[in-house]
């Protein structure tokens, strides 16, 4: 139930920052092969780690001619849907993915007949093979058949001729099932991918000129909610905290931050000797493209209970965010600890 939520979710998210198309827009369709390596972030996963992922993406893209879908990101951006297939080269114990996601595609430079762009993706994956107490007790990357994948891929593109370009890829992926259930390692798995992509129209692209850069202070204020397993029995608790960033803009791009957060987990009252508040301090990573805000945080635990963190004092949040005229925040969020993630959660905030 809580993972069709969050496909809902997405589903919603996609259908609110999507742009809404009145003049011309460009269309694509793509071609992808991709290989890659798994990550082994733990001794135990060594043996299974062994193995080469294989897969292609077939993916269907736009792309805005319209002013007001360029000042979004104060760049032109691809975005659409992608359908996948990962073989992780291991039938036995991890078996395969079928990988439904969408995706925004900013262009960062180009110069015909060149260009470069970073695609962000953010899906839902289908897993052949799970973990189970019985069958199959070695994947303990995975543990639901229906899990989440996040992904960023730097791609250089080189037109062919009007209608055809070639593009080579690095992607870093990642698949958990934000905390759903247990054990959830999660597999990150980065890799090259080569493709070929046939425009459907195409057009020149009109020139903006983009806004005075403002070196300034701002402060997001936010809320974030998830749901954690409940130990004392069947089903999922809440925790929900509040966070405040102190943020200043370098460039157009990038803006570093610091602040503090406040988290209340009901999963941790269990323990007599918690009061589930888990306070932390991090310094944050802005990487803006108009309204999107792609954010790292890097954490350290001021009070730390012993159930939490994989024992670590430090943590990470990656955070995709939408800036809606006025200043309210609409956007996704991943916990991890290390290479393990945690859980996946809301945030809704206000930037000032």
């Amino acid at each position: 139930m809580e993972q069709l939520r969050w496909i809902a979710f997405i589903t919603l998210m996609g259908i609110a920052v999507g742009p809404t198309v009145i003049g011309q827009t460009l269309r694509k369709a793509s071609l992808e092969g991709q290989n890659s390596w798994i990550i082994p972030h733990s001794a135990e996963l060594v043996s299974i780690s062994q193995y080469s992922p294989r897969g292609f993406r077939l993916s269907y893209e736009k792309l805005s001619l319209e002013k007001a879908s360029w000042e979004n990101c104060n760049c032109f951006y691809f975005w659409g849907a992608e359908l996948g297939f990962t073989d992780f080269n291991n039938p036995r114990v991890l078996g395969n993915a079928f990988l439904l996601s969408g995706f925004f595609e900013p262009i960062l430079w180009q110069s015909p007949p060149w260009r470069l762009g970073l695609r962000t993706k953010l899906g839902v994956s289908y897993l052949s093979n799970v973990y189970d107490p019985d069958s199959n007790p070695e994947n303990t990357f995975f543990s639901s058949r229906i899990s989440f994948l996040l992904s960023v891929a730097p791609k250089l593109s080189y037109h062919l001729s009007d209608t055809w370009e070639l593009f080579l890829s690095g992607h870093y992926n990642h698949i958990s099932n934000g905390g759903q259930s247990q054990p959830n390692r999660g597999m990150n798995f980065p890799g090259i991918g080569i493709g070929a992509s046939y425009w459907l129209s195409r057009s020149e692209f009109p020139i903006f000129e983009k806004p005075p850069l403002s070196h300034h202070f701002s402060v997001i204020l936010e809320t974030i909610g998830t749901f954690r397993d409940n130990p004392d029995g069947e089903g999922r608790v809440p925790a929900m905290g509040v966070s405040v960033d102190i943020m200043h803009s370098l460039t157009r791009l990038n803006s570093l931050g610091a602040g503090a957060e406040f988290f209340w987990d009901q999963s941790l009252k269990t323990d007599a000797s918690s009061t589930g508040l888990v306070p932390a301090v991090f310094l944050s990573h802005h990487l803006i493209f108009g309204r999107f805000d792609f954010n790292q945080r890097m954490g350290h635990y001021l009070v730390k209970p012993e159930n939490i963190g994989q024992k670590r004092q430090f943590f990470q949040r990656y955070g995709l965010t939408y800036r809606f005229p006025g200043g309210f925040l609409l956007g996704g969020d991943l916990k991890a600890h290390g290479h393990v993630a945690e859980n996946i959660g809301l945030r809704l905030g206000w930037v000032f």
